[in-house]
Formats: structure tokens, sequence, C-alpha cells
């Protein structure tokens, strides 16, 4: 089998039958739908095993949060090549056929991203991501959104990763929960000598935050896994070359969250800070898979856009 596609619900009703259903009139046929299912609430478990049959679901007692349940979803996937598909994503119907095409070019592209378009205003919305000196991941919006190019890394709203990447280097950080886990993935690919690119035919349509608005967890996991993923990945010499746009945007942050949910922002830099050990120790094997020349500097935006737009499309 050619490909899986993991689809992470959590009370997915009604957006995740549009996603199902478009997945099922995909053009190309050589792939599997993997259903991990994060302890709904809703009917959505009873209407996708009546409705989607020929789906795989699997049903998890608790919210293991999105990051564990790829993971689980990639346990039990039987493609070659692993996608991640949003719930609330409904793909084009030569979405899948468009990424393959692209991923074929080249055996070291890991990573192919789609054309993410928001349903409700009908733009772009991402075209894969890329890390700002701030320490932020942002949605990438290029110039020429019609052009296939490089980018940075691949946005887990609807990505496409060679299984033989996954293989090298693990798949998502399951501890991070929700937000970053593609962020981290992008790092460890980029400095092993990876690559990312953006497939511009590859289109999907995208509601946008219909399960972390609902759970109100999307600050606290921002904030917490933005640090984290600096230290993770991040040399100390550009850590101090950029010190003052990551102190400027982390004292914006920590003191808006003090105003708006003053116990998430304090979680948030506590947790980070009782998992500085164990990160610290991923830091350093993951260094250690460095290839020659890598230099993450180049990934990092040079554009410093208003503090406003700054927040609207923060991860």
């Amino acid at each position: 089998m050619r490909a899986s596609v993991i689809v992470v619900n959590l009370n997915g009703e009604p957006f995740i039958y549009d996603c199902l259903d478009a997945l099922q009139k995909q053009s190309f046929s050589d792939f599997e739908v993997v259903i991990v299912d994060n302890g709904s609430k809703d009917n959505s478990c009873a209407q996708i095993r009546a409705r989607f049959p020929e789906m795989r679901l699997i049903e998890l007692k608790q919210n293991q949060g999105f990051a564990s349940a790829c993971s689980i979803g990639l346990r039990e996937a039987r493609g070659e090549e692993i996608l991640v598909l949003n719930n609330d994503a409904i793909p084009d119907r030569d979405w899948l056929k468009a990424l393959l095409f692209a991923l074929d070019k080249d055996e070291r592209i890991g990573m192919v991203a789609s054309r993410v378009i928001n349903k409700k205003h009908q733009k772009l919305e991402s075209a894969g991501i890329y890390p700002a000196r701030n320490g932020l991941v942002y949605l990438s919006k290029p110039k020429h959104p019609e052009a296939e190019q490089e980018i940075f890394g691949a946005c887990g709203v609807a990505g496409l990763y060679r299984g033989r990447m996954i293989k090298e280097l693990g798949f998502y950080p399951e501890d991070f929960f929700i937000y970053y886990e593609d962020a981290d993935l992008a790092y460890r690919a980029q400095r092993t000598g990876w690559k990312a690119v953006y497939c511009p035919s590859s289109i999907v349509y995208h509601l946008g935050s219909e399960t972390t608005e609902k759970l109100g967890i999307k600050d606290y996991y921002l904030a917490r896994n933005r640090l984290r993923s600096i230290i993770r990945n991040w040399e100390l010499n550009l850590i101090i070359k950029n010190l003052p746009w990551l102190l400027a945007y982390e004292l914006a942050s920590f003191l808006g969250g003090l105003i708006n949910a003053p116990q998430s922002a304090m979680k948030a830099r506590i947790d980070f800070l009782k998992l500085l050990t164990s990160d610290f120790k991923f830091r350093r094997d993951n260094f250690k898979r460095s290839v020659f020349g890598f230099d993450l500097e180049k990934w990092l935006s040079k554009d410093y856009p208003g503090i406003i737009k700054l927040w609207k499309e923060r991860r």
C-alpha cells in the first residue's frame, strides 16, 4: 500500500464527515484511512463506523493529544508514506495524488505541504510553516502561491511525510500534546538534510481551530511548546543573537497571559522548566545528527510585521 492518511478526531461532529467523504472521493486509490479518536463524547464514532466501514477506527478512552494520537495512528499504519489530515479539513479530489507526485520528484524530499485554504474566507491559510527570530512558527503565505517551492516544513493540518524519514527521525513528539509538533519534526528533518516542498496543486479547505477553541487549551500549549522547541532545536549562538526578539515576545506573551488567563500563563512556564532536563538530553542527541553545513538561521524570517499581525498569525 502506498500511503496511510491519519485523521485525529475529538468530538468532530459534524465536520469530520465532510473530511471523510472527500477522502472517499480521492482520484488516487492505493491508500488507507486510519482514524484515531481521542475519547470523543459526541456521536461521531458511531457515525464513522456506520458510514465509513472501510476506514480503520481506533478509539482511545481519553484525550491523549494530537501528537500522541498521530503516533498511535502511525503504529497501526500500513502505508509506505504517511499523511496527516485534520478532521476539519476537506481535501480536493486530487489532493493525495498531487502530494505523492511532488514527493517522488526527489528522494531527499521528506515533507510536502498542502495548499491550505481557509474555508470561511476562501483565502490562502498556509503553504507550510517557517520559524521566526522570536521563536514562533508561522504559517507560510508565499508571494507566489501558484509556484511549487522549497519550504521549511509541512503544516500538520494537511501534510505528507516520507515513511523512510519517519523511520530515521521519529514522528511528532508525543509529550507536546498539541501545537509545534509539526515544527519540531521540521527542525529535525532540516538538521539531518531532508527537504520540504510546497505543492500548490494539493488543495485543502480548512475550517480551523474547531477542536482547540472548544477546549480552551490553545494559549497554554503555544506558550509552553514555543519555549521547548527553541531549547530542543536552536544553537546557543543563535539564541544569543536573537535574544532581544525572543525576550521581547516572551515578555509580551507572558504579560498578556497574566491578564487573560493567569493560571495557564504561569503553568506553561512552570511546566517548561520541569521539562528542561529531558529537552536538553534530546537536544544533545539531536545536534549529533546535524549534517555538515546545516544553517538554521537561513530559515528564520527576516521580516518584522506589526505586533497585531504577528499575534494573529502565530501558531
